[in-house]
């Protein structure tokens, strides 16, 4: 498996692993830079790298969302954040058997941060849906609570590298993990132009998750 640097270079998965590993990741893998994946339903998708977390964590997301629509929570709510939602379900169970034991295995658990009911809950997933401070920063409006576990990733930097395509559908809405803090019914989400939304959880709209190597 070959990452591809801007559709000219190719660098052996394994070696680029090591780098990363070695603190010297930026050497072989940078923001933009693409990992085409073979899944397990004989199917191909492309992730992109984010940037760095830290000396040796990469962060990749998916370049486009994978082709079947899903909702958040099953009923128009965001109690019990993205630890409790049928989301999180949904790409925990449903989409990383998906992805080929080798990349599985190179995967760096994220730590994530919510505060639920008051309460504090901190827990680490291989797969996750991005949060709104990934691709938007911090929010200045208050539309989403505070998010020390993110940082806004170098390719979301701008409208048009936030936008996201569904197969057979073109253009489309996708999920972030983030409560709409506005709104109880809601998560936030990427509208098809790249700007900030909320919309109601049990919307069947797209999934783009996102691991760290």
């Amino acid at each position: 498996m070959n990452i591809t640097r801007r559709v000219t270079e190719t660098v052996d998965f394994e070696y680029m692993k090591a780098a990363i590993d070695a603190g010297n990741g930026p050497e072989f893998v940078r923001p933009f830079d693409e990992l085409v994946i073979p899944l397990e339903n004989g199917k191909s998708i492309t992730a992109v790298c984010g940037g760095y977390v830290g000396d040796r964590r990469a962060r990749f997301v998916l370049k486009d969302c994978l082709q079947e629509l899903h909702v958040m929570n099953k009923r128009p709510t965001n109690a019990g954040g993205y630890l409790k939602s049928e989301g999180r379900r949904h790409v925990l169970e449903d989409i990383l058997p998906l992805f080929p034991a080798w990349l599985r295995d190179a995967m760096k658990p994220r730590n994530m941060v919510e505060i639920i009911d008051d309460e504090e809950h901190a827990y680490a997933d291989t797969l996750w849906v991005p949060s709104a401070t990934d691709l938007f920063g911090p929010s200045e409006s208050g539309f989403w609570a505070e998010e020390p576990d993110s940082e806004q990733l170098e390719i979301f930097k701008t409208e048009r590298g936030r936008v996201k395509e569904v197969e057979g559908y073109g253009t489309y809405p996708y999920w972030l993990r983030s409560p709409h803090a506005g709104n109880s019914n809601t998560f936030v989400i990427v509208n098809t132009d790249g700007t900030v939304n909320g919309y109601y959880a049990y919307a069947s709209l797209g999934f783009a998750p996102g691991f760290d190597l």
